[in-house]
Formats: C-alpha cells, structure tokens, sequence
C-alpha cells in the first residue's frame, strides 16, 4: 500500500493511545492490516533491480519522487487534525510520530534490505513481507484499489478527529 494511509492511520493510533506499547503493537498491526486490503503499490522491485545492477539512476529517482510526494500528502492530512486540536505540544507530536513511524517500519526495512542487503535472514524477511503481509491481488491501480486506500485514509482521519 502507499504510504499515505499508513501514516494517518499511525498518526491516529498516536494520538489516541499516547502509549508506547501498544502504538508499536498497533501500527505493526495496521501495517499488515491495511496491506492484507486489495490495493495498489509502487512496483519497487524492478527499480530497485536496476539499482543494484549498477543502474543507479534508471527508474530510482522516478520511484524515490513518487515515495517522497506520497510521504509529503500523508504528512500534510495529518496536519488538518494537529491544527484543529492544536497538538503541537512535544508529548502529542511524539506519539503522533511514533504511531507513524511504526506503521511505516515494515516498509521502510523492507526497502532498506532491496536496496542494500545480500544476507540471506534479510531475505528471507523480504520473501515473508511479500507473502504474508501483502495481499496478492496488488498491482495495477484500479478505482476499486484507489479508492479502497481513500476510504481508509478518509476513515483514520475521522477516527482522529473522534
């Protein structure tokens, strides 16, 4: 899945639990949740292939532009609750931050190990990322795979907003 959805539903699950235990538990827990939904992803493995094969720039840039505008829209929907409910003391932000990061953790080691990595453990992590936690109806984007991740990212804002 993009990035966007799991970082409102980390910001939500931060901002509600304020609790360090369960934002870990929670945000892995929507991470493979939210990818077990029908969607759409980038498809990393090609562009990270040509990384690696020494084609440093083929396709990478491309794919790092796309990443990087899709982490920016996320950040800026969970500014609308931060304002509304002026959390911009450092305990609210903390956990707000937390809850994302541990949402996003599953996929920003699984592009660490395709970008950097030959061990075998770290394979094996990227070999179970793809068969138990995301959905294998993933692919082309679809109105039904688009608006799946906007129903989900509409519904972790409103939970934050509840």
């Amino acid at each position: 899945m993009i990035f966007a959805p799991h970082i409102v539903i980390g910001a939500a699950i931060g901002a509600k639990t304020q609790n360090l235990g369960l934002i870990i538990i929670l945000g892995l827990l929507s991470h493979w949740i939210l990818d077990r939904i029908p969607h759409w992803d980038y498809d990393i493995s090609k562009n990270v292939g040509d990384f690696r094969s020494g084609n440093k720039n083929k396709g990478l840039l491309g794919l790092s532009f796309k990443i990087f505008a899709d982490g920016i829209i996320g950040f800026l929907i969970i500014l609308i609750p931060i304002i509304y409910y002026h959390l911009f003391n450092f305990k609210s932000l903390l956990f707000i931050f937390l809850g994302i990061f541990f949402s996003v953790l599953p996929d920003i080691v699984l592009g660490l190990i395709l970008l950097f990595s030959s061990n075998g453990f770290l394979k094996k992590y990227f070999e179970f990322h793809n068969k138990y936690l995301h959905n294998k109806k993933e692919g082309t984007p679809t109105l039904f795979r688009i608006l799946m991740q906007i129903l989900i990212t509409t519904f972790s804002l409103l939970v934050f907003f509840v």
